[in-house]
């Protein structure tokens, strides 16, 4: 599932909030919450061998993350648990977010998904998927005769 976030509507929303009810969490967008219980945060980004997907899972075992590849989209799913103490007391705002969590990708033509590796390293799991050996960059040395 892709999410289309538009920062100046949050900003808007943001602002016009807090400065009318502090310690209130504001009302997001009811669609975008029904859908999935929170989103994870995601860096996208390569360098010359190899494309990376790197998702902000604080606090999630690895055992409640599935990642898939179908048709050259990459998924996770997931779930943050919520631990509950007896003695937690009143809340005058929570912002931390659990329950379930989803996210796709389409993965360029030029990555060879494959052949992807993941790993989990202080709550964030990174996700290398190497480009094609076709599509990697390549230097050819020309002798030049003087």
């Amino acid at each position: 599932m892709l999410v289309k976030w538009n920062p100046f509507q949050e900003l808007e929303r943001t602002m016009g909030w807090w400065n009318t009810q502090p310690f209130r969490r504001p009302q997001w967008d009811d669609a975008q919450e029904s859908e999935t219980s929170w989103v994870p945060p995601v860096n996208v980004y390569e360098d010359k061998e190899h494309l990376f997907i790197e998702a902000q899972l604080p606090g999630i075992d690895m055992q409640d993350v599935k990642i898939s590849v179908t048709d050259h989209t990459l998924q996770l799913h997931g779930e943050r648990k919520e631990e509950c103490t007896e003695n937690q007391g009143s809340y005058h705002f929570r912002e931390a977010r659990y329950g379930t969590f989803a996210r796709s990708f389409r993965l360029p033509d030029y990555v060879n998904p494959d052949q992807a590796k993941a790993r989990y390293e202080k709550g964030v799991l990174t996700i290398q998927v190497p480009k094609r050996e076709e599509t990697k960059p390549k230097s050819i040395e020309i002798a030049v005769k003087g």
